[in-house]
């Protein structure tokens, strides 16, 4: 259920889909970039090969998949997050709650 206010506006469902949605496309991604990357190493190694130059662009294309695959895992940082304040805003919600009926209220 959500809820609403001027200021804030919490749908758990909403929260819930899109962390799932972050988590599969680091799922999905991570893999792919090293299939990628085994690709364009074999490329290098026999279909597009030069003495000098392969080495250096494996190496650099390496890189880059390591570059590249750390930015992706950190869209798991964002679902965390928004996990996080959902569950932060439940645990608030029941503590109230809580104090409420402890009160009388």
């Amino acid at each position: 259920m959500p809820v609403n206010g001027n200021n804030v506006q919490l749908d758990y469902k909403a929260v819930d889909e899109v962390s799932k949605q972050l988590n599969g496309a680091v799922d999905d991604v991570v893999p792919r970039l090293e299939v990628l990357r085994n690709s364009v190493d074999g490329l290098l190694s026999s279909g597009l090969f030069l003495q000098q130059t392969s080495p250096a662009m494996q190496h650099a294309y390496s890189q880059f998949t390591v570059q590249l695959t750390q930015v992706v895992n950190k869209i798991n940082d964002f679902a965390k997050q928004f996990m996080d304040i959902k569950q932060q805003i439940a645990d608030m919600d029941a503590t109230l709650s809580t104090q409420i009926n402890e009160s009388g209220g």
